[in-house]
């Protein structure tokens, strides 16, 4: 161990993409062989098993020797028994095969699977069974259930009784199951909905609108206007759902808004009362609300008898209370002085002005 190091000097390494697909042991094993065969050595090498224990402490003989299996079963080496019971022989590459078949064709079923000391009966092609490894490792890496990988058995050619199955059964099971992605129904993109007047919006879209306190007597009248809309602007949108919550959303508040405050001419009516924030506009102009509340009575029973429609008569309102305002402060133009006082020359007070000059004077309801 180096003296400004913690961690040993000697490292395993392995790949982390090779980990995810055949298993983190599996992985640094054979990266450990790969770094034990020469490249430009024999087909087959001896490999003796106390020796991987030395150089992998935390694994045990049986479980190094499932290893090795697991990765043969897998088709990426291929494994002969050795020359005695400490010893196997490994081989890597499909040009290996061949000479495994040979070898041991004279061997017994015991020699030719490493992973148990005991002898193992000899299965049928029909009764083959893929390893409960290799169903973990299409879960795992392909998200196949192995109910349906089982399925998958009866239509899988096994072949020769060789290293390459599990490979090929795995291939099977994948080419299977993307043919089962692409025409099931789950992935399948369906066609939306006609556009036309009998569009209508999906149910998520009414329970977004309904939880908006957004009646849904509202609602149905704007489907027509909103089809027709967008049909005349060359089809529907890409978010047709999305765009109609905003729409009638857009609708509702002016619905709402409408209701307090109405956009169409209203006439005067007797009990008629200008809203608080009129005396409030008014008390910042420096105008008391006695002043102003004192000539609503005859604000009132001018344009009730007048039968004119205004949309606002608290602007009307506001506009004669300032008018007057400034009238009897003389702070008018002199047109308005002219206009209050008559062609005689008279002075803007009330009591100073003649009745018909008062009852011909509308200035103040403009």
């Amino acid at each position: 161990m180096s003296s400004g190091s913690l961690i040993p000097d000697r490292q395993l390494t392995f790949s982390p993409d090779l980990a995810a697909t055949i298993g983190l042991e599996e992985a640094i094993l054979l990266q450990g062989l790969g770094n034990r065969i020469p490249r430009n050595g024999g087909r087959w090498h001896a490999l003796v098993i106390s020796a991987l224990e030395r150089e992998y402490p935390f694994w045990q003989g049986a479980h190094i020797r499932a290893l090795l299996q697991r990765l043969a079963d897998l088709g990426i080496i291929a494994l002969l028994p050795g020359e005695d019971g400490n010893s196997i022989r490994i081989g890597i590459g499909a040009e290996v095969a061949t000479t495994q078949r040979k070898a041991s064709q004279p061997e017994t079923a015991s020699e030719t699977r490493i992973v148990s000391e005991a002898p193992a009966a000899p299965t049928s092609l029909d009764r083959w069974q893929p390893a409960a490894d290799l169903l973990d490792l299409l879960a795992l890496n392909h998200g196949i259930d192995r109910q349906f990988a089982l399925a998958q058995l009866s239509s899988f050619d096994r072949g020769p009784a060789d290293h390459s199955r599990d490979s090929r059964y795995r291939q099977h099971v994948l080419s299977a199951w993307r043919h089962h992605q692409q025409h099931h129904s789950a992935f399948q993109v369906s066609a939306p909905a006609a556009f036309d007047n009998d569009w209508q919006p999906s149910a998520d879209a009414l329970e977004i609108m309904t939880r908006a306190d957004i009646d849904p007597e509202f609602i149905e009248p704007l489907i027509a206007e909103f089809v027709l809309y967008w049909r005349e602007r060359g089809g529907p949108p890409k978010e047709a759902n999305s765009r109609f919550i905003a729409f009638v959303r857009q609708r509702w508040a002016r619905f709402s808004a409408g209701l307090k405050h109405s956009t169409d001419p209203v006439p005067m009516t007797r009990n008629w009362q200008p809203h608080d924030n009129v005396y409030d506009i008014l008390r910042l102009a420096g105008i008391e609300q006695d002043y102003a509340r004192n000539l609503l009575p005859e604000f009132v029973l001018y344009w009730c008898d007048s039968h004119e429609l205004h949309t606002s008569w608290n602007s009307k309102f506001l506009q004669h209370v300032k008018h007057q305002w400034r009238w009897q402060q003389g702070k008018g133009s002199g047109n308005e002085r002219q206009q209050a006082g008559g062609q005689t020359g008279t002075s803007g007070r009330t009591r100073d002005r003649r009745l018909a000059d008062d009852l011909s004077d509308t200035n103040w309801a403009s």
